[in-house]
């Protein structure tokens, strides 16, 4: 059984406000997931700074490329030693293999990226696809299982489906999550944590409703409240 996992998304521009994040919840079993602003900005220090905190790292990159390009990539985060690292599994099959064999042996996750969390039905609609934002998840989430990625990052409302249509094990990443008094922001295909984990997902991404509380470790204890209980 996976064992079931918070990642915290920083979401921050600010090196020195990061490390204010982290030294606030230091001291939990936490993933700390780092995007766009922080990475391109700082590189590996940041990455440097999330480790030296004893945090593990979700690199949040979405690599979509040509197959090789991706490879290269991939072969800089297992460098880099990072935990976990997203891909796009709109890349296609061979360009998520490449991923696969840049990963190798080494201890690095690869989590692909279906359908983003902001996205609905409009979405599926500009890009002339004859499917379902279902479907078109399941399809997509299949590939890279069935080629060897790790886990499938993927909004709530697809997870039951995936892990009962999916035949290989993988990790179930699921953002946009919310208690119910949050506000949804600019996601569309929100959950609550409990609607999360009883679906079947393996990690709860979640930043605003940590990140922006006054007191983000009695925010962090509901909800490992309710990781406990679900």
């Amino acid at each position: 059984m996976t064992e079931k996992r918070i990642a915290i998304a920083l979401d921050v521009t600010d090196i020195n406000e990061a490390e204010k994040i982290l030294n606030e919840i230091s001291g939990y079993n936490l993933v700390i997931k780092v995007g766009y602003a922080l990475f391109i900005k700082y590189g590996k220090e940041i990455v440097d700074l999330v480790k030296s905190m004893n945090f593990e790292i979700f690199l949040d990159l979405k690599l979509h490329d040509i197959p090789n390009t991706v490879y290269n990539g991939v072969l800089s985060a297992v460098d880099l030693d990072v935990n976990y690292l997203t891909v796009h599994a709109l890349g296609g099959r061979q360009m998520l293999e490449k991923a696969v064999e840049a990963r190798g042996r080494s201890g690095l996750k690869l989590l692909a990226v279906t359908i983003l969390t902001a996205h609905s039905r409009e979405y599926t609609d500009y890009i002339g696809s004859r499917y379902t934002i279902d479907q078109l998840a399941l399809k997509l989430a299949n590939e890279a299982v069935d080629v060897g990625i790790d886990g499938i990052v993927s909004s709530a409302k697809e997870v039951e489906k995936l892990k009962k249509e999916i035949h290989k094990d993988f990790i179930s990443v699921v953002p946009g999550i919310r208690f119910p008094e949050n506000k949804a922001d600019d996601q569309k295909r929100i959950a609550t944590p409990e609607e999360a984990l009883r679906s079947g997902a393996d990690m709860l991404v979640i930043g605003r409703p940590v990140i922006k509380a006054q007191n983000k470790k009695e925010v962090l204890n509901k909800f490992f409240d309710v990781l406990s209980r679900c």
